[in-house]
């Protein structure tokens, strides 16, 4: 290559021509393939003197694809004066070989299956805590003195209330036998659309007579807890409705004569239920101080429930008095079913045989109604309730009935058969030298660990005879009718007299007292006190009628060592196999404070005897055999009724389901509760 001439370097107008994209593109190349580029046009270059001829250089080596273009080859044959030309990078495609085209045959490509959806894991929320329940709150009761006052200035105006219906009742019925057996006294002929009116008019007024039956009714209705009282408002609303559609062209008697009879008795449950309330209120309110309570514990012998006679509270006594009983626990479910049947089936009469809806329904809705079922639980409690008032004792309502049932033992402690006062010093006598201040004080000592009945017969006699105080070890108590301790070095026993020979203890002549107390020391016979143990008639009726109950037993829980099965029945003149007797550390135990945890009392005891507690018990389980039994048969009187007057309406016999019949039937299931309400009050 020739050298270039330096001069070209200062002549401006001799300057390289500018650059084009295309020549830019080509020099370096795109992102496309690149095509042959067109050649450029070049400039026209001033007329120079021809040059001698210059032969042409041979045709260089192939240069390699990678290579080729990147270097032009050096030419000499230019002249050194003319002007250096750009040089400019073309593109020379490498030489293939021409193929033969041939359409290609298409081939299906296998088709990938769409990559299954996963399904999003749901976040987990945060797991809320459990709401609590809260608790219904517990009804508010007055206190024992304000229900005393509200129910004394209710006896007044419910006893005359229910006068005022009897009398209202008593026309009622009078008026229907008249009309339905033709028999109106004369001077009172009067039509019998008229009689059809007295007796509207008498059932409007027996039923301001009976308002609160009718709020009571309200109320269960509203609290959805329907009963008796609502089966009554709704009964007398039909029944009013049914005889003013019935007063026009032709009259016909309604169904208040009986409806009234079911509001009388409905008020005199109302009565009795009072009367209850202010008689066992009157016997808590008697007490003075700490009162006493039967309190049952739940397998408080081994497996087997016992009634305990401990200290007991007033603060549940009126909650349990007014819990529902089981009449109306049952009524509340038999209300509700007897209502939605009995307009069941009167719609049925109606749409099918074509009978009158509002009669059918009176008809079967009075019918069905249980007469007596306010008096079945309240009457004979309240006769229970005068005997336990004299007694003085006050049973805890339907709670305390349901807490005596079932089999139980009835435990008998030292006051229970020997109350304070029925034991006494029959005298004493020492033996061996030994001081009666040290005696006395040892004697003493010990029963007073013991904590039996006998203590303050010896604290007395402690007190006389200037006795001296002693600290004890080593208590022990015997199963041979006898305890034992150490005093200040000495050994102290303390029994009967099967005790002392058990013991070993030297007896001389002379000394065979049954019924005496015994105390040996280190061996020998220091003093012999002889006991009178006086019976009470009052225990000896107590015991005597919980044998007579089915279901109870005696346990002799007695910290006196001389109170044996055979001393009892000695004593007050009953069977001693009737009596149990635990072991000596199960005495105790059932004798102690601790025996009636978690008890449930059932008595409230006015006096602190054990009469009153056993007339309270049996009386409380009598009670509850005769609800259930006048429960049966008022439940059977509304069944039967429901289903004849059900049969009546269907067959169109309103003949035979006539006022004057259901009011005979209603009277007549009436005989049967009165009669075992009275048996079980007496």
């Amino acid at each position: 290559m020739s050298e270039k001439n330096p001069e070209s370097w200062e002549k401006p107008e001799e300057a390289e021509a500018p650059y084009s994209l295309e020549d830019i593109l080509n020099e370096f190349g795109g992102w496309s393939r690149h095509t042959e580029p067109e050649e450029p046009v070049k400039p026209e270059e001033p007329k120079k003197p021809e040059p001698s001829k210059v032969e042409l250089p041979e045709e260089p080596d192939p240069v390699p694809d990678d290579e080729e273009g990147l270097e032009d080859p050096e030419d000499d044959s230019e002249p050194a004066d003319a002007p250096e030309k750009p040089r400019i990078w073309q593109y020379r495609p490498s030489a293939e070989p021409e193929r033969e085209w041939k359409m290609p045959k298409l081939q299906r490509q296998p088709v990938e299956p769409p990559p299954k959806r996963q399904k999003r894991e749901k976040p987990e929320k945060p797991e809320k805590p459990p709401k609590e329940k809260k608790p219904k709150p517990e009804p508010v009761y007055p206190e024992p003195g304000a229900l005393f006052q509200e129910t004394c200035k209710r006896t007044g105006g419910l006893a005359m209330r229910r006068r005022l219906l009897f009398l209202l009742t008593a026309a009622a019925i009078a008026v229907t036998c008249f009309v339905h057996l033709d028999r109106v006294p004369a001077g009172l002929n009067l039509p019998v659309e008229r009689w059809c009116q007295i007796l509207l008019g008498l059932l409007l007024l027996g039923a301001f007579c009976a308002y609160d039956v009718f709020l009571g009714g309200i109320v269960q209705l509203f609290r959805l807890r329907p009963g008796v009282d609502t089966m009554l408002t709704v009964a007398t609303v039909i029944t009013a409705a049914d005889g003013l559609a019935h007063m026009g062209e032709e009259p016909r008697l309604s169904l208040s004569a009986l409806m009234l009879v079911e509001l009388f008795f409905a008020l005199w449950g109302r009565v009795v239920a009072n009367r209850a309330r202010r008689r066992s209120l009157r016997a808590v309110l008697s007490i003075q101080g700490t009162p006493s309570a039967a309190v049952r514990c739940r397998r408080a012998w081994g497996n087997r429930d016992c009634l305990f006679r401990r200290d007991g509270t007033l603060d549940r006594y009126v909650a349990d008095l007014e819990s529902h009983d089981a009449v109306s626990r049952v009524m509340a479910v038999y209300a509700p079913l007897v209502l939605v049947a009995s307009g069941a089936l009167a719609g049925a009469c109606s749409a099918t045989a074509q009978r009158d809806f509002l009669q059918c329904w009176a008809t079967m809705l009075t019918a069905s109604i249980p007469v007596t079922a306010g008096l079945t639980y309240w009457r004979p409690f309240a006769a229970l309730a005068r005997r336990l008032m004299r007694s003085g004792a006050a049973l805890c309502g339907w709670n305390g009935v349901r807490r005596l049932l079932g089999h139980c033992c009835v435990t008998l402690s030292d006051e229970d058969l020997f109350p304070k006062g029925t034991v006494t010093m029959n005298g004493m006598k020492m033996f061996n030298n030994f001081t009666i201040h040290q005696v006395v004080g040892y004697t003493y000592a010990v029963l007073q660990q013991t904590g039996c009945g006998l203590e303050p017969v010896f604290h007395e006699v402690f007190v006389n005879q200037n006795g001296r105080s002693c600290t004890i070890d080593n208590f022990r108590r015997y199963e041979g009718g006898g305890v034992g301790a150490g005093i200040q070095g000495d050994v102290v026993l303390v029994g009967s007299l099967a005790f002392m020979r058990a013991m070993g203890v030297e007896l001389p002549e002379g000394t065979n007292v049954r019924q005496a107390i015994y105390c040996a020391v280190n061996g020998q016979l220091a003093a012999v006190f002889a006991l009178n143990y006086s019976p009470q008639t009052g225990v000896r009726v107590g015991l005597s009628t919980v044998l007579r109950s089915r279901g109870l037993s005696l346990v002799l829980a007695t910290r006196d060592f001389f109170l044996t099965p055979a001393a009892v029945s000695s004593k007050y003149k009953i069977p001693g196999t009737a009596l149990e007797y635990p072991n000596a550390e199960e005495r105790a135990r059932l004798s102690g404070p601790f025996a009636t945890a978690g008890g449930e009392q059932a008595v409230i005891l006015a006096r602190d005897q054990f009469l009153p507690m056993a007339e309270a018990v049996t009386g409380g389980r009598d009670l509850y055999g005769a609800v259930m039994a006048g429960l049966c048969i008022n439940l059977l009187s509304g069944l039967v009724g429901l289903g004849l007057t059900a049969l009546l309406c269907w067959l169109g016999a309103f003949g035979a389901a006539s006022p004057f019949n259901l009011m005979l039937y209603g009277l007549a299931w009436t005989l049967p509760a009165l009669l075992l309400t009275s048996i079980a009050s007496r």
